[in-house]
């Protein structure tokens, strides 16, 4: 796209100078996307601290020996982000701080296939789900 110079008449046709025309118009218009990209990148951000800190909440409270409201923020994590698999990975952890092995290992085996069938998901991440339900089955 050729840049239009300020003082060229406007390409609307109006036979204004394109500064006294549409170029006010046009650098509002950008700087609302920039403004709006802004936004929505900060809100990106806020989202992803939102859910490394529910998601990081789960192991302290299993370490609290507090499983129920461990147990609750997984259920969050499922409910508020269905696109991560934070809450099924936490879900097993509950379980297995439980001894509820075998739920562990369903939950452990749900989070390897969600991170297989869901983009962004690296295979060292999908082999440490497996692993965990692997090392489960052993005891």
């Amino acid at each position: 796209m050729t840049k239009i110079s300020r003082n060229a008449p406007c390409p609307c046709g109006s036979g204004k100078k394109y500064k006294k025309c549409c170029l006010p118009r046009q650098e509002a218009e950008a700087a609302g996307k920039r403004k709006d990209s802004a936004k929505s990148l900060e809100s990106f951000y806020a989202e992803v601290d939102e859910l490394d800190r529910l998601s990081n909440s789960v192991p302290a409270l299993v370490k609290a020996g507090r499983l129920e409201d461990a147990e609750a923020a997984c259920h969050e994590l499922l409910e508020r982000y269905p696109d991560q698999a934070d809450g099924l990975e936490r879900l097993a952890e509950v379980y297995e701080a439980r001894g509820d092995n075998e739920k562990a290992i369903e939950y452990y085996l749900k989070s390897s296939e969600f991170m297989k069938s869901h983009p962004g998901f690296d295979q060292e991440a999908i082999d440490w789900q497996m692993q965990q339900a692997e090392r489960l089955k052993q005891k």
